[in-house]
């Protein structure tokens, strides 16, 4: 065995059982945050790619004509098609308001739907449906449970006796329409005429990864009217797991900071308490280099074990941080990953390491002889400090106290640092749920600038006369879905009608889209094609072809912000997908979809703007434990750190208590250097965590496509409350720590063993 092996040995069987839980403790919440942020950001993909092959392969879902589609279905590009298949929009009641549906016959080839719960509906059944997996876990619908269903002013009610998850596009509630499955004789029933119905083709591509150019080509196809390829579908599915993960990982640095503070100021207090020890060694032979090896060693084995203990813990945890794909799929297993098994080692590895080396260098290099006089070592500040701390006029106890802080710079530093890293983790989590919840509560931001959707289907022939003067609302505006291409890829376009103004899309660059020729582009859209506002692009509207001045570039989740706006006028002849209206300055989504009703009739599909907080809750409720975890660990040390330099000054104390020092007064004394800790916690933390925030939040709201910039500050209450609480939180811990101590008769502080 080698003599730093043996120094390490050593060293683990003399350290204190506290002390070494607490740096292994360290090391573990490090290694838990680490790998479950990469979990979360690798375990949907495989996830969803499995789901996709028992599937069939979905890559190609094409939208037209009956008789357009069929003819489609002998393309070189296609593997494999289902038939051109019918299917009928609905609207269904789920929860307090409604949803659109897209019901039809389930395809039994390519893209046939996986069946999760029940069975599919009985032949020949016209009440039987199997419903959208993802939208019956949100309204919790279970098999037997009854649904309504309105279709060109017709209500059904169906028996749900089964759920499944359908590829042909995401999930409920980032994506709509829903998808039921109903026998084709329960079509028949719903929309018996067929020009009430649509047809859809989905097809298996010969070349899986030709999907974008493939979309692009049937695109241009006389009588198809959408194309939808799976790489998209695939992207919006996932969106807020890369957006979360990213969000832990980056929290997980923090973790990685708070650790390297910790363990540091940890290992030169130990350090110094074994100074003696480290010169006997040096004394008999052992040289500088076995010696901080032999130190590094100790908390690298302390930390390995730590690090192995959070793998298994974020390992365990990654599963049930799953956001983004809903209730849909089921929840990814337990994944043991090696690779995150060594990243999660080296990085924690490498902390601790850096976190070790200097203290113990400097340890090794004290003169022996003068380390080995039965003397305590020095606690006491320089006396350039303590002249400054006279001149502050301030009472004996409150200046020991800044002068307990100050006589060891270095550890008071880093104990200092290790807070701020808690400080400016608070102030990140509270602005990411300041900046998510506005993006929940400002619809606009998400690009959707209205409260209520009205279907065209059913409704009279002067709806946009009705709408304007309907005092409930404030205004509206039209739109018409496209799947555009642009060169040899594909995208999403909408065209917009009815009154310019009352389009309030949130325009970050530029001008709003007011006349024919212009378009407002997603962030997205931009980043995607390498485009700037005031570009021209020439692109293909389905059979349509387009050439637009990019004017402007607004915030827009659909399709993380890959969408293209541009005027009515432009398709002329073009039937809205639907109209668009906004509430009156007070009321609710809801009020509106009422009033909206009331007007309209019953033959007319109305639905509320609906918001989903219930993911983005899990999102900042797993922020602010991690947040929290980094503050306790913090504390901690700064507990600690307080109560090692308490023992170190007990003569001093002693000798102080002999003199008239009362308990309160050695207790104010600890309190005051653990609140100066927490001031210089506080004013560094603060400002750290504003530009931190700026940075994650970027990160964020780029990925799901409103852009940079709009990261939202914590709350005043936080901000202004940030700074006093740090400095309570470190005068109540200096407080706590010292009381026993300070209790100690003086005869038993003034021995020095």
């Amino acid at each position: 065995m080698s003599a730093t092996l043996r120094l390490a040995l050593s060293g683990l069987r003399g350290r204190g059982r506290i002390a070494a839980v607490a740096t292994a403790l360290v090391a573990a919440l490090a290694a838990a945050a680490v790998v479950a942020g990469l979990s979360v950001q690798r375990q949907g993909g495989p996830l969803v790619d499995e789901v996709y092959r028992e599937a069939g392969h979905p890559d190609l879902v094409v939208y037209g004509e009956p008789g357009a589609l069929e003819a489609l279905r002998g393309d070189a590009a296609f593997a494999a098609t289902t038939p051109a298949t019918p299917f009928v929009m609905a609207e269904v009641a789920l929860g307090a308001g409604s949803v659109e549906a897209r019901v039809g016959p389930a395809p039994s080839t390519v893209g046939r739907p996986l069946l999760r719960a029940g069975r599919w509906p009985a032949a020949g059944s016209t009440t039987e449906v199997v419903f959208d997996r993802a939208a019956a876990v949100e309204a919790g619908l279970r098999v037997g449970d009854l649904v309504r269903l309105t279709t060109a002013g017709r209500v059904v009610t169906l028996t749900v006796v089964g759920t499944a998850v359908d590829l042909t596009d995401c999930f409920y509630p980032d994506c709509d329409p829903i998808r039921l499955f109903v026998d084709p004789a329960g079509l028949a029933a719903l929309a018996p005429d067929p020009a009430e119905r649509g047809t859809l083709l989905i097809a298996r591509l010969a070349d899986p990864d030709s999907a974008d150019a493939v979309a692009a080509r049937m695109g241009t196809r006389e009588g198809v009217d959408g194309v939808q390829p799976w790489p998209d579908t695939r992207d919006d599915i996932l969106t807020a797991e890369r957006i979360f993960g990213a969000a832990l990982a980056g929290f997980g640095l923090f973790v990685l900071l708070a650790a390297a503070f910790v363990v540091a100021g940890t290992a030169a207090a130990r350090l110094l308490s074994r100074r003696r020890e480290i010169a006997l060694l040096q004394s008999v032979g052992y040289t500088n280099r076995q010696v901080i090896g032999g130190l590094v060693a100790e908390t690298l084995l302390l930390g390995t074990a730590g690090a192995v203990v959070g793998w298994l813990a974020g390992s365990l945890l990654a599963p049930f941080l799953q956001v983004g794909i809903g209730g849909a799929l089921d929840r990814p297993g337990l994944s043991l990953s090696p690779v995150s098994l060594v990243i999660a080692v080296g990085f924690v590895g490498l902390i601790l390491i850096a976190a070790t080396v200097l203290p113990a260098r400097r340890a090794a290099r004290q003169p022996v002889s003068d380390v080995l006089r039965d003397t305590p070592p020095r606690a006491a500040a320089p006396a350039r400090v303590a002249r400054l701390l006279e001149r502050l006029r301030l009472g004996p106890a409150y200046r020991y106290g800044l002068g307990s802080v100050l006589a060891r710079p270095g550890r008071s530093a880093l104990t200092a640092a290790a807070l701020a890293v808690a400080v400016a983790a608070i102030v990140v989590a509270a602005g990411f749920v300041s900046t998510m919840g506005k993006v929940v509560d400002d619809s606009a931001r998400a690009g959707d600038p209205y409260d209520a959707v009205v279907a065209p289907e059913g409704a009279p022939a002067d709806l946009p006369a009705i709408l304007s003067a309907m005092p409930a609302a404030a205004g509206w505006y039209s739109q018409v879905d496209r799947r555009t291409t642009l060169g040899e890829e594909t995208f999403l376009s909408r065209a917009i009608g009815g009154d310019p103004d009352d389009a309030g899309f949130v325009v970050r660059e530029g001008q709003p889209l007011r006349a024919a020729g212009e378009a407002l582009a997603g962030y997205g859209f931009l980043r995607r094609f390498g485009l700037d506002v005031g570009d021209t692009v020439h692109i293909r509207a389905g059979e349509t072809p387009l050439t637009l001045r990019i004017v402007g570039w607004y915030t827009e989740t659909e399709d993380t912000g890959e969408v293209l706006m541009y005027r009515a006028e432009m398709l002329p002849g073009a039937t809205p997908d639907a109209y668009l209206v906004v509430a009156q300055p007070g009321s609710t989504p809801e009020a509106l979809a009422v009033a909206l009703r009331d007007r309209l009739g019953p033959a007319v599909t109305v639905r509320a703007r609906e918001s989903d907080p219930d993911e983005l809750g899990a999102f900042t409720n797993s922020l602010l434990a991690m947040a929290v975890l980094i503050l306790v660990v913090s504390l901690a040390n700064l507990a600690a750190a307080l109560l090692s330099g308490a023992r170190e000054r007990s003569r001093v104390l002693g000798v102080l208590r002999t003199v008239g020092f009362t308990v309160r007064q050695t207790v104010a004394q600890s309190a005051t250097g653990g609140a100066a800790l927490g001031l210089v916690a506080g004013v560094v933390g603060l400002p750290a965590g504003l530009l931190a925030l700026g940075a994650l939040s970027d990160q964020a709201t780029v990925a799901v496509g409103i852009g940079p910039g709009l990261s939202e500050l914590p709350s005043v209450v936080v901000l202004a409350g940030i700074i006093p609480a740090a400095v309570l939180a470190g005068a109540l811990a200096g407080a706590l720590v010292t009381r026993r101590l300070a209790g100690t008769p003086a005869s038993e502080l003034v021995r020095w063993e």
